[in-house]
């Protein structure tokens, strides 16, 4: 499996796909889909590449949360106690 950068408008297509796909077994997700969808269309819909770049990075968090609601997300180091 290839790694998508930020950069790669691929990436959004994937993500919004992957979203669609689990919010069909966990109606949880439904505020998830709506707002990933919101975003990707108005990713599509807008020409300026600092808007492209906000809706983008928007939707890179949304990638995040997916992550964390996979329970894919770990500390990237221990803390002392």
């Amino acid at each position: 499996m290839r790694r998508l950068t930020v950069a790669q408008p691929e990436a959004v297509e994937i993500l919004v796909a992957k979203i669609l796909v689990r919010a069909k077994d966990n109606p949880a997700w439904r505020r998830m889909v709506l707002a990933t969808d919101r975003a990707h269309r108005q990713y599509g819909e807008v020409s300026a590449p600092d808007f492209r770049g906000f809706y983008h990075g928007l939707l890179t968090g949304y990638a995040v949360a997916v992550k964390a609601l996979q329970g894919k997300v770990t500390a990237s180091g221990k803390r002392k106690t």
